[in-house]
């Protein structure tokens, strides 16, 4: 791995981490680079993996009624597919690379397999990466009800909620 300490430490997921930590991320994760326009996940397929933005920017995006909703635009120091590190499964958006990408990755089985044998450092980890899951679902969860408070929105689903004019 090429990452240095000094590059993995200054990330919110690895703070307070030390130098032998980070040496072993060297033994499970994988670092890989990805051209602009790369497709990393696609909705549906399963997926297992865990990535750690390095540098660059991904989209994470649906596809609703063939009309692509974009949700979010990771860079730097983000992940994503943090939910297969504990539960591999279908994919639940897209991601495409939206510049060169430089990635950390690492899959659910490896991580198993860190659990198993550094389970101090990947309690430690775990925990990191939940406080940042956490923080995400609340702005998400806040996101969403301003979009349902919006009255156009509220008007919608008053209409769905009637049914169909007759």
């Amino acid at each position: 791995m090429t990452v240095s300490f000094s590059e993995i430490s200054r990330m919110t997921l690895f703070r307070g981490f030390d130098a032998s930590f980070i040496q072993l991320l060297d033994l499970f994760f994988v670092e890989n680079t990805y051209e602009a326009e790369t497709t990393l996940v696609h909705q549906g397929s399963l997926q297992n993996t865990f990535y750690l933005i390095f540098a660059g920017e991904v989209e994470v995006f649906h596809h609703v009624d063939q009309v692509r909703v974009s949700l979010s635009t990771l860079a730097a120091g983000q992940f994503f597919g943090e939910i297969n590190l504990f539960d591999p499964g279908l994919a639940t958006a897209n991601v495409i690379t939206l510049t060169p990408v430089r990635t950390l990755e690492i899959s659910n089985d490896k991580f198993s397999y860190f659990i198993q044998h550094k389970p101090e450092l990947a309690a430690d980890f775990t925990f990191q990466l939940a406080e940042t899951i956490v923080k995400r679902f609340r702005n998400n969860n806040e996101t969403l009800m301003q979009e349902l408070g919006k009255p156009e929105n509220i008007l919608k689903a008053q209409q769905v909620d009637r049914g169909p004019v007759a």
